[in-house]
């Protein structure tokens, strides 16, 4: 699986999102919160096979179970996991 396109701009898309689902101060005031969605901004880091398996294990984290969260994941999911950004 390889990624096209740039980590940069892949976290700067994220991190927009963060904001837009309303987690901007969640982000910044919750060490665990915090936590989670910079693992979810070090995905295009992971080798390609191992993504989606590394996307699903941080959606299934404690921290991911309120609605902005879950709309966070499922921005990710849809524009970024499931696009052909990474192509096998």
């Amino acid at each position: 699986m390889d990624m096209k396109g740039c980590a940069f701009h892949w976290a700067q898309a994220v991190l927009r999102n963060v904001k837009e689902v309303g987690l901007q101060t969640t982000y910044e005031r919750r060490e665990s919160v915090h936590g989670l969605i910079r693992k979810l901004l070090a995905l295009p880091f992971l080798p390609g096979p191992h993504i989606p398996r590394a996307f699903d294990c941080l959606r299934d984290k404690a921290e991911a179970n309120t609605a902005q969260m879950r709309s966070l994941f499922e921005y990710v999911e849809i524009q970024w996991i499931e696009s052909s950004l990474w192509s096998e």
